[in-house]
């Protein structure tokens, strides 16, 4: 590809073309380039704001103007910036420019002495030719950087209501359509994390400009935690006035004790190289959503976070944990703690067994499978193999076994409207006897995703963010002794009587004569409403329950529900899945319109015989004790969970065949002497 450039001829007559223009114009701003460019190697007909045919790599031109004695402001519009793109004046970079994937206007600062008088030379430039950007519209203004933009100063400070102390927080600002506003950096690079409306900030203290103007400014601290917001005025502040100060408080509400809060699906673009959210950057929105499990996935690259912690001194937030989202043909895996010195999984293969079993010889503890059915329900691995929801049968290929951990049923960052159809999926191998557990995470690319807005919540000896147990956080993910949550905490237990020892999920309760009593705790803050619990055995809703919450108050609900006597005398699993509104605005931007927590499942040994069988394995001894005896059969599964039903049907379905397919070939081999003669051949199908 070619670098586009221009000659100073042109550049010449352009200037004579613009001059009329210009002498409508602030004498003080200069139209650099009025055009839009489309920079890379692809079509992209969808940016219509520039052609659809790339132009080249990179800008090149020059331009007439005068030294800058002063800093001055250059303009620009871009799109879609997820590599390092620089632009270079006079031959120095001066700007870096900011990744982001929407279509914005950009105003950059750049000080005295930038300029020449007389001829200077633009330049765009790219580490990666192949990436497709749209670029252009530059102005250079003649004024300071907030003069330009009328910027007024502002300092939030976030602390503790209980204590009072400062704590990590984000951030929101909006202006009075509710709509987040350009904000202005002012701060540390290492205290700060800052796109449109948010600041994210580690130390409690949050410092930007927006110009003059009404605003809301809200402050939160991820699904834990209450909000707090106030009005900001900043229409009578003189533009060197001091910094207008807010305090904002915030309220831990949600009783998390022995469970630490885990994102299990977690992207930096300085490692994924895509998103906007650099490593550093990272760390703050972990520290700033309350995050204290992070486990670091980018695409083919195991990255290891605690560097960037401890230089950044956050070590006291978060654990951190390797991982890496093994990005396959067939699939996307989390798989972790692997080691950073170690080479990445295989990502190349085709079969789900080698390709998770080179996960787990590299040393993965746990391994997830992602957004089963991302990009569509039809395009995603779970659509590919055509998975039925009623019994977990696929067509195989190349998913003929599920030797991961866990599927990610929340995933805040990926649009699924109907809040239950991952849950589908997951019951069909549950049913099946897969022992494949629930997750829940963001898979946040960018600063302005909420880390954490879904995540799993795991069992720790300790509360402290930093000292946590990384290979027994692994394994009970691995186990599913976890339960998940996008704006909603929920424990489930399962007890022999009401009053008796309480187990909780992941493990195998033996039923007595006493009946079984399953527990649910419901927790939220109080910008959540949770509205419907469910308590569902073997994917069928046996209870469902209305859950009551004060308007503004947190939810804190004890639950139980005793199992119905006439429950069929067949093991079963059981989970609890609670539904609520959405919830958070732009203070918590999740995909989804609806709030969510879930259980992972307790296993029922109901016949008594001291260990579990799943539906599939008891439809299958229930069929090989009857046989083709449909009479007889139905009369067993009268009493049978609709699990086993359905079952029992497949495995008679796959009978029927293989007796059909035998006396076919029977009768194809009597005939085989005289193949012109029918008559034998149609008899034996109509016995």
């Amino acid at each position: 590809m070619k670098t586009r450039s221009r000659s100073l001829l042109a550049l010449l007559l352009g200037g004579l073309a613009l001059s009329a223009a210009l002498a409508q114009q602030d004498p003080t701003e200069l139209v650099l380039d009025p055009d839009m460019h489309h920079l890379g190697n692809d079509e992209t007909p969808e940016w219509t704001e520039a052609p659809s045919s790339p132009e080249g790599s990179g800008l090149d031109f020059e331009f007439q103007t005068k030294a800058n004695a002063e800093e001055w402001t250059l303009v620009y519009t871009q799109r879609n910036i997820n590599d390092r793109w620089s632009i270079h004046v006079n031959g120095e970079e001066v700007i870096v420019l900011d990744p982001a994937e929407e279509l914005v206007e950009v105003f950059q600062p750049l000080p005295a002495g930038t300029f020449l008088d007389g001829r200077n030379r633009f330049e765009l430039r790219t580490n990666q030719p192949a990436d497709d950007i749209t670029f252009g519209r530059v102005r250079l203004v003649q004024a300071s950087f907030r003069e330009v933009l009328d910027l007024r100063a502002v300092r939030v400070r976030v602390t503790d209501r209980r204590g009072g102390e400062p704590i990590p927080a984000r951030v929101t600002i909006l202006d009075m359509e509710g709509q987040r506003v350009p904000v202005h950096y002012a701060a540390s690079y290492l205290q700060q994390a800052t796109r449109a409306g948010v600041v994210y900030s580690t130390t409690g203290e949050a410092r930007f400009e927006v110009p003059a103007g009404n605003y809301q400014v809200i402050a939160s601290r991820g699904s834990e935690w209450s909000m707090d917001d106030e009005l900001l005025d900043l229409t009578q502040q003189a533009l060197d006035a001091e910094p207008a100060l807010l305090e904002l408080s915030l309220e831990h509400e949600v009783d998390t004790r022995g469970w630490v809060a885990a994102d299990t699906h977690i992207h930096t673009l300085t490692f994924s190289g895509h998103g906007d959210s650099n490593v550093e950057e990272r760390m703050v929105t972990l520290a700033g959503e309350g995050v204290e499990l992070a486990i670091s996935t980018d695409h083919n690259h195991n990255t290891d976070y605690e560097p960037y912690q401890q230089r950044m001194g956050l070590d006291e937030h978060f654990t951190p944990v390797v991982g890496n989202e093994v990005t396959t043909p067939i699939g996307h895996f989390n798989a972790f703690p692997l080691d950073p010195a170690d080479a990445v999984p295989v990502f190349d293969l085709r079969d789900v067994i080698p390709t998770v079993a080179d996960m787990r010889a590299k040393g993965a503890l746990a391994v997830i499978l992602n957004h089963p059915r991302w990009p569509t329900h039809e395009e995603g691995p779970f659509g590919v193999i055509e998975l039925n929801h009623f019994t977990g049968a696929s067509k195989g290929a190349p998913y003929t076994e599920y030797p991961f951990d866990a599927m990610e049923l929340i995933n805040s960052c990926t649009a699924e409207p109907e809040p239950m159809l991952l849950f589908e999926d997951w019951f069909s191998l549950l049913n099946r006897g897969e022992r494949v557990f629930a997750v829940g995470s963001s898979d946040s690319h960018t600063v302005g995703e909420p880390v954490g807005g879904g995540r799993t919540y795991v069992p720790s000896a300790t509360d402290e963010p930093a000292q946590i147990d990384v290979d027994a956080a692994c394994r009970a993910i691995a186990e599913g002794r976890t339960s998940i949550s996008m704006g909603i905490f929920v424990t489930g237990e399962v007890s022999v009587a009401a009053e008796g020892e309480r187990q909780a999920v992941g493990a195998t309760v033996t039923a007595g004569v006493a009946p079984l009593v399953a527990h649910l705790r419901v927790q939220a803050p109080s910008w959540v409403r949770p509205r419907q619990a469910r308590l569902i055995i073997n994917g069928a809703t046996v209870h469902e329950e209305e859950l009551e919450v004060e308007e503004g108050s947190h939810s804190d609900l004890d639950l139980s529900f005793t199992l119905p006597e006439d429950l069929p005398r067949q093991d079963a699993w059981c989970l609890w899945v609670v539904t609520g509104d959405g919830a958070g605005g732009e203070a918590w931007p999740l995909s989804n319109d609806y709030t969510l927590g879930a259980t992972n499942p307790i296993f029922l040994d109901l016949d008594g015989d001291g260990a579990y069988t799943p539906p599939r394995a008891t439809a299958q001894d229930l069929v090989a004790e009857t046989g083709l005896d449909l009479r007889a059969l139905r009369g067993r599964l009268a009493a049978s969970h609709p699990a086993v039903v359905y079952h029992a049907l497949e495995q008679v379905r796959a009978l029927q065949a293989e007796r059909d397919r035998r006396e076919l070939e029977a009768l194809g081999e009597a005939t085989a002497a005289d193949p012109d003669s029918m008559e034998a051949f149609l008899e034996g199908l109509a016995r």
